[in-house]
């Protein structure tokens, strides 16, 4: 669904294309905060790193989502194709993060105390699958915002109106 630019205030568009910013920035500035110092070389570090990086993944997913819907909504195709270099380039890091973070846990599982493996694995478990998610959803973002982009840039203005509107134009011709 398209409208005309004219009728969207800048000061709409510059405030919804904030939010989203601020649903990607404060999100991974309370990751950061909370695992610094960064002690990369620790595997006891990385696993709780990436463990606690699961459950920050999914509001700026949503923020991305969110950016391309109204870049969209509004015929920003470059914006669109920006936000898919970044999905694209983020489904590759949450790849490498799988696994490395599945390494990590066959490594840590051995170091585990019987009585908290249980919880141990769980926690492993639910992690991997909230990367897999994130994964999946950011590839298929970059993916159809990119051809999104392509199709939107090789289409005239006036064509990208909505179906619908399209029907109720030509319902009006035939009264």
């Amino acid at each position: 669904m398209s409208t005309e630019t004219s009728r969207v205030s800048s000061w709409y568009v510059a405030g919804a294309y904030s939010l989203c910013v601020v649903l990607v920035f404060w999100p991974a500035a309370d990751l950061l905060t909370s695992a610094w110092p960064t002690q990369f070389g620790a595997i006891q570090w990385r696993y709780g790193f990436f463990g606690l990086m699961s459950a920050f993944l999914h509001t700026p997913i949503l923020s991305i989502g969110l950016a391309m819907a109204l870049a969209f909504w509004i015929g920003h195709s470059a914006v669109i194709r920006g936000l898919a270099i970044v999905s694209l380039l983020g489904s590759l890091t949450l790849f490498l993060v799988m696994v490395f973070f599945a390494l990590d846990v066959i490594q840590l599982r051995n170091a585990t105390p019987p009585e908290s493996l249980a919880a141990f694995q769980v926690g492993a478990v639910s992690s991997e699958l909230k990367h897999f998610t994130a994964f999946i959803t950011l590839s298929l973002l970059g993916v159809g915002g990119w051809k999104t982009a392509g199709i939107m840039s090789h289409k005239p203005r006036s064509s990208q109106k909505s179906d619908l509107t399209a029907e109720v134009l030509k319902a009006q011709k035939r009264d």
